[in-house]
């Protein structure tokens, strides 16, 4: 890691697998490093796995496009491996990523690769196919809510975009025939609800279709028809017969052809959720 320590004690984590692609990571990272008031960490990984410069030689590259008041950190290992302990590795709270639709299956870019290597991670990762435009960030956000328990966490990150940047937030979900579910999801809505009421925010809940099978999918769509900038979604915990012939919907929705940023959750009991 560079010499000069930010003075921050948690940190969003800008994960640099292409150089070619860092103003993607970056424009995104530098925004949520701001909007939560946490430090900025830009990362590399020579992994032989994928092709890239050699850590000697990411540092200086990292050391070119770093921001001000960041710092960079080069290493050598699995990706994967390094990723998922990045909470306790670099105090991280966020990670970001970029996503390439277009990558080959070797590159650190193509979106299962992606996937793959985020499967692990402790904390959310935002993955992004193209930079911010220079606007307020993160303007309307959506969170996709069903009848899963997993709901919650994103419920908690949908919050800290209204909470820390204003955001109007939006609960999407879909009209639930089966009882069981319906009363589970009602469930999250009534604990979003209050917790929202608790720290005086608001929300809109917008129903957006009645199939519960690809509520994500749905949802991408309903935001880019609407103006919704980014999207709170969870990744799949138990892969049913369907995920393992066309696979989960996060690998349709992380490469959307809309280019909506996602934030990610990964189903774990021991997920990091931010605490301010």
């Amino acid at each position: 890691m560079a010499a000069n320590s930010a003075k921050k004690d948690q940190f969003v984590v800008a994960y640099i697998a292409d150089f070619d692609h860092a103003n993607v990571v970056l424009s995104h990272a530098v925004q949520l490093s701001s909007m939560l008031h946490k430090g900025l960490i830009l990362l590399y990984i020579e992994d032989a796995k994928y092709p890239g410069p050699s850590t000697a030689e990411a540092e200086t590259r990292l050391q070119a496009i770093k921001p001000p008041d960041a710092v960079y950190c080069a290493m050598k290992g699995d990706t994967r491996e390094i990723i998922g302990v990045l909470p306790t590795l670099l105090n991280a709270v966020v990670a970001v990523a970029s996503v390439d639709a277009a990558a080959p299956r070797r590159s650190p870019l193509n979106p299962k690769t992606v996937l793959r290597n985020f499967a692990e991670c402790k904390i959310a990762f935002l993955t992004a196919q193209k930079p911010t435009d220079g606007q307020v960030y993160a303007k309307r956000v959506g969170i996709t809510v069903d009848f899963k328990k997993e709901s919650k966490e994103k419920l908690l990150w949908g919050s800290y975009f209204v909470r820390f940047n204003q955001s109007s937030l939006y609960a999407l979900y879909v009209d639930y025939k089966d009882e069981g579910h319906k009363q589970k999801w009602y469930s999250n809505m009534k604990f979003l609800l209050k917790f929202m009421n608790s720290l005086s925010l608001q929300f809109q809940p917008c129903v957006i279709g009645s199939n519960a099978n690809n509520l994500d999918l749905q949802a991408v769509d309903y935001a880019h028809a609407n103006g919704i900038d980014l999207l709170c979604c969870v990744t799949t915990k138990d892969k049913d017969l369907l995920d393992q012939l066309i696979g989960p919907q996060e690998e349709r929705t992380i490469a959307n052809r809309w280019q909506i940023p996602i934030l990610f959750l990964n189903p774990r009991e021991d997920l990091y959720v931010l605490c301010d």
